[in-house]
């Protein structure tokens, strides 16, 4: 069954254009999956007494496709997918997988060991540990 929609005044004080939205963007944050693209590979960042592991899904894109860049603190995670070529022949009747470059930038909360960060790929789950730096890392003090 199919339902009319009648907008409400909600509709409107919530929508983009608001003017309450202009004003106060971040009250009223967007969760839907456009604004989410801009986070592509979704990742998870976390540390540990003696590294920093980043974890990002890129389901099916081959590893050929990715490139990990670091430099001055950031990590650089990005790639292409590329449309299958049955594609072309074909009129959509729907599209959610999207196609094309994408790139991801992640700010590290330490200095790292650039010359000993390891990367493994499997499953379309990229795992990148990096070492901290010595300097960083915690000392453990004994008490006399």
């Amino acid at each position: 069954m199919l339902f009319r929609y009648e907008p409400t005044i909600f509709s409107d004080i919530f929508s983009p254009t608001s003017p309450i939205e202009q004003t106060y963007p971040s009250l009223f944050p967007r969760f839907s999956f456009v604004d989410r693209m801009n986070e592509y590979p979704y990742v998870n960042v976390a540390e540990y007494k003696d590294e920093i592991q980043v974890v990002a899904e890129i389901p099916g894109i081959p590893k050929e496709n990715v490139k990990l860049q670091l430099h001055d603190g950031i990590l650089t995670i990005s790639g292409e997918r590329k449309a299958p070529e049955d594609a072309k022949d074909s009129q959509w009747l729907r599209q959610e997988i999207s196609y094309g470059s994408f790139s991801r930038t992640i700010q590290l909360p330490e200095r790292v060991e650039a010359e000993k960060v390891t990367a493994d790929y499997q499953n379309g789950v990229l795992r990148v540990t990096l070492p901290k730096h010595e300097a960083v890392k915690p000392k453990e003090i004994t008490i006399r």
